[in-house]
């Protein structure tokens, strides 16, 4: 089966474009440790990184009534049909998402997906070839790290956050794209030992499990 890598080697291409949260600004860890960073050399591109951190994908009401701010929905076109649109894609969301505890009448899994797909489709209407995007699951974190952060991104269950894994995996098979099983790598090539001391970000380690997830990521049939 055809990896991610392979597919690009095939088709040639310079540039990548990494789309996600502050896992993918590569939060705490030095710039040539982020995993967007990784993937691009081993790939032979050169990078556009469109990670913000704090943000979410769907731009569903918070607990305050409103979205988060720099969601991506509301800034994909801008950031990835702009001047840096890169030959290639990569996204890494709902880490965040699937945290999110503050406004569930709202902001939930319902949500995510709804507008998950609409980010999918509307890159194909732009132009983009299915095969040419890579999404990933949200990332493998310690359960403590559920006691983390603000009050509306804390007590989730480990239960809950597997429904976006599985969530962002069937919004793969349905669009086509190559998915890179982050959370399952992570879970079974480290697992807790691949958290900052923070218990949410990704170490070093982490970032490098990240990158050959998505080198190695392939189609869902």
């Amino acid at each position: 089966m055809t990896s991610f890598a392979q597919h690009v080697q095939r088709h040639g291409g310079h540039t990548l474009t990494a789309f996600g949260d502050s896992i993918t600004a590569g939060a705490s860890v030095a710039p040539d440790v982020r995993w967007a960073t990784q993937l691009a050399a081993v790939l032979g591109l050169s990078l556009h990184n469109k990670g913000i951190s704090g943000t979410v994908l769907q731009n569903s009401p918070d607990a305050d009534g409103k979205p988060r701010p720099d969601n991506g929905l509301s800034r994909w076109e801008h950031d990835l049909l702009g001047s840096e649109r890169g030959d290639y894609l990569t996204i890494l969301y709902g880490t965040n998402d699937a945290r999110h505890t503050g406004a569930p009448d709202t902001f939930n899994l319902g949500g995510f997906v709804r507008d998950y797909r609409a980010l999918l489709g509307g890159l194909t209407q732009a132009g983009y070839a299915p095969a040419n995007v890579c999404i990933g699951s949200p990332v493998y974190f310690p359960d403590a790290g559920f006691a983390v952060g603000d009050n509306e991104l804390t007590g989730q269950s480990r239960d809950v956050y597997l429904r976006f894994v599985e969530a962002v995996k069937a919004l793969a098979r349905e669009f086509g794209t190559f998915y890179a099983p982050i959370y399952e790598s992570m879970q079974s090539q480290g697992g807790d030992t691949l958290a900052l001391p923070d218990l949410i970000h990704p170490n070093p380690a982490g970032h490098a499990v990240i990158a050959d997830a998505f080198a190695n990521a392939t189609l869902i049939e």
